[in-house]
């Protein structure tokens, strides 16, 4: 499909999707978690330095995050298949039910004041980024922005040479990055009203979200 006839439920999905990520990786960042939580290259890094300093509860910790985030990308593999980009994919539903139930357990272990709060949401990133991975055949990101950029800066350099531009793939992409900003301006300002229950929020949206599209799902079809 042309990107410039992307559906219109394939671009609010996306935003959505993007400024919730925004918003869960601030609460990382300002929370006890101390770094971002959507994406696993700050905290791969975090393993290198805390390898480094010989501190090993702290490269357990953050070599949980990336296992965690691993486990939400096979979790979503299992249940989805590339193939089943369609508005009536019911495992996509699933996942995103999956994936709220995650940051409901953030939300409690938070409260309780475990770090381990930090790990749930890192699972549910996993398996929103995996959720949102492929489209008509190119890749979506909505949990991290370097791809976004990436592409954009691409995209614009090959403008400058004088090739066609994609407005269609270069709207979605800038959609992409604007939510992810102002989902984490969001979540940064909920934060300091809300503290450890802010992950309440997202996990209510993505319940909602969820839920409502439920009724116009289908199972998915078997091979």
């Amino acid at each position: 499909m042309p990107w410039s006839k992307t559906p219109t439920w394939v671009l609010a999905g996306g935003a959505w999707l993007a400024f919730t990520a925004g918003f869960v990786n601030s609460v990382g960042f300002l929370g006890a978690a101390h770094g971002g939580v959507t994406h696993v290259t700050g905290q791969v890094t975090q393993v290198s330095l805390t390898l480094r300093d010989g501190n090993l509860l702290a490269t357990l910790s953050a070599a949980a995050m990336v296992l965690a985030f691993f486990v939400g990308a096979v979790i979503s593999g299992a249940i989805i298949r590339s193939s089943e980009l369609t508005r009536r994919a019911r495992p996509y539903v699933a996942v995103l039910l999956i994936e709220a139930a995650c940051l409901f357990i953030a939300t409690f272990l938070a409260v309780r004041g475990s770090s381990a709060a930090f790990h749930f949401v890192a699972l549910a990133s996993g398996m929103q980024n995996a959720l949102a991975t492929s489209y008509s055949g190119a890749v979506i990101r909505t949990t991290h922005m370097t791809g976004i950029v990436t592409d954009l800066g691409l995209f614009v350099g090959h403008v400058l040479r004088g090739a066609k531009a994609e407005w269609g793939r270069i709207k979605l992409l800038a959609l992409l990055l604007f939510s992810f900003v102002f989902g984490g301006a969001i979540g940064a300002v909920t934060f300091t009203q809300l503290g450890a229950w802010t992950t309440l929020l997202p996990a209510i949206g993505l319940s909602i979200g969820g839920l409502a599209w439920l009724p116009f799902s289908e199972p998915a079809q078997k091979n």
